[in-house]
């Protein structure tokens, strides 16, 4: 029996042909290899999700096996659309390569203590997936994205070039065309941090429906059912919604515990299903069948109210502080999957400061005015900043405050007040206006010195404790914002000393008031509030 076995010329695309071929050939057929050209080969400088339409990598050797030129189309089951053309079906699945990715990483870029994913600060990653872009970025955020084109080979050599500082792939390709990579390092990352896409590892061998010869040898053949029926599983994901390979969607089904019982993970960027959700991991088991799990991590997936999962799925965490008022770490937190509650120990009351207006109208050419948060922001309404004043937000939520305010800001952080003070281009003698809590933490001060600029603070409100606080139970981590919420919890810290509750401090000032209160705790250095989810993470 002759067959003509049809794919693309890439070299992971000719290593799934000859595998297939030399299974083909070992039950006594006659094989050739016929290469195609796909629409996805030929737009190779734009990113696939600019480009309209499905199908880029299989449509026309779909079109070859119609017209009866090929016999058998062999894809990578993760770039099929989730039906096939009428007349065409896939009847092979053969047994599954490893569906997770893989991260080769240069070793300037290299940082071991990089929490969720092991890569220095602001690193650049090159990957062309809207689903791997999403999530490297709701794990990373500080993260450079730059899109990556190419066929696997090429992809790596332009990391080793130095075009990128790491890039993201499937282990499965590497691993088939056994690539070396030099002095490349290599991180095989795990699917409860980056989902997979649907199918991935697994290849899928189409054929004519009338075709029953080739379909009976395929069968016999190139069919494993057992990966079959998780592949159909995953893919059930991409019909629910709405199909196609350019989703920001990952999804991978596995067996787990002594009863096998079906778990399905999901993640969803925010531009899937539901455009004004962050991205979100889900998580969803069955005793019964693989689809179902697959479904109930789809709804759990869409419901805000459901059990949350990803990488701080496991954890309760309670902000002990002036309650959820400009909380971005909060949200940053329940991104990762965490449970956040607030614990509202302290509120605000203002101080009623009546020269804010002079004392920002009074800086210069070179002076700096730094906002570490929301509530701050809100006071510089209607203040004429003088011009050659750099102003600076802490974080993303400050600056849309100070914008709301119809302040400008020339500068924003992202790693609270010690890294702001870093990026700060001061001359000696600079002045630095600090408006904002009466109680400081002190990051501020500390990156600034050295730089010769004198930091001035202003209060313009202070924290005092709340009669009607409710303390939380029942969670794993107490994350305390300031000293003042230290001091209105301390009467609940002793009462459940014992109770194994990890307690963190957002600065030094506010840990030194956990170690005058005779607790245990730890404060991130210098405030990275991206230690605390690395920390999380580890624990």
């Amino acid at each position: 029996m002759k067959i003509t076995i049809g794919t693309r010329g890439s070299d992971l695309a000719l290593w799934q042909a000859h595998f297939v071929r030399d299974r083909l050939v070992a039950a006594g057929c006659e094989v050739e290899i016929e290469v195609l050209v796909t629409r996805g080969d030929r737009i190779d400088d734009v990113p696939l999700q600019n480009v309209e339409g499905k199908a880029f990598f299989t449509k026309e050797i779909e079109d070859a096996l119609l017209s009866g030129a090929v016999d058998v189309a062999v894809h990578s089951h993760k770039d099929l659309p989730v039906e096939s053309p009428p007349g065409l079906a896939v009847v092979g699945v053969p047994e599954r390569a490893p569906a997770a990715e893989r991260l080769l990483v240069s070793p300037d870029a290299f940082d071991p203590k990089g929490g969720l994913l092991p890569l220095r600060r602001d690193a650049r990653v090159g990957t062309s997936s809207p689903r791997r872009q999403a999530q490297l970025l709701a794990l990373r955020p500080d993260l450079e994205i730059l899109d990556l084109r190419g066929n696997v080979p090429t992809r790596v050599k332009k990391l080793a070039d130095g075009n990128y500082d790491a890039i993201l792939l499937a282990a499965a390709g590497l691993e088939r065309l056994g690539l070396d990579v030099g002095d490349l390092i290599t991180v095989d990352l795990q699917a409860d941090l980056v989902v997979p896409a649907p199918g991935q590892g697994a290849l899928a061998i189409q054929v004519r429906k009338e075709d029953a010869r080739t379909t009976a040898v395929v069968e016999r053949v190139l069919h494993d059912e057992d990966t079959a029926r998780i592949v159909a599983a995953e893919r059930r994901l991409l019909t629910l919604a709405g199909g196609g390979c350019n989703l920001a969607l990952g999804a991978t089904v596995d067996r787990v515990g002594a009863s096998g019982t079906w778990r399905a993970r999901v993640f969803f960027g925010p531009d899937a299903e539901t455009p004004d959700r962050p991205a979100r991991w889900a998580e969803a088991t069955s005793e019964e069948d693989p689809v179902r799990a697959a479904e109930a991590a789809f709804e759990r997936a869409k419901d805000p109210t459901a059990p949350r999962s990803g990488p701080l799925g496991n954890l309760r965490i309670a902000l002990c502080g002036a309650g959820a008022f400009g909380s971005r770490f909060a949200e940053r937190l329940a991104a990762l999957g965490a449970d956040i509650v607030f614990e509202e120990a302290v509120r605000c009351e203002d101080i009623g400061t009546s020269n804010l207006a002079a004392r920002v109208e009074a800086l210069g050419p070179g002076d700096a005015l730094v906002v570490t948060s929301r509530r701050a922001a809100a006071y510089l309404e209607g203040i004429d900043v003088p011009t050659g004043v750099c102003v600076a937000a802490v974080g993303p939520t400050t600056a849309r405050a100070l914008h709301g305010a119809d302040i400008r800001t020339d500068l924003v952080g992202g790693g609270g007040a010690f890294d702001l003070a870093g990026m700060l281009e001061l001359k000696e003698g600079a002045r630095v206006l600090h408006p904002g809590p009466e109680e400081v933490l002190g990051e501020l001060d500390r990156g600034l010195e050295g730089s010769g600029a004198a930091v001035e603070h202003l209060p313009l409100y202070r924290t005092v404790q709340n009669e009607d606080f409710v303390r939380a139970e029942g969670v794993d981590v107490r994350i305390f914002q300031s000293p003042s919420a230290v001091r209105a919890s301390l009467a609940h810290e002793r009462e459940d000393a014992s109770a194994g509750v990890e307690r963190i401090a957002f600065g030094e000032t506010t840990l030194r008031a956990l170690e005058e209160a005779g607790l245990e705790g730890w404060a991130p250095k210098h405030g990275d509030r991206e230690d605390i989810v690395r920390a999380l993470f580890r624990r």
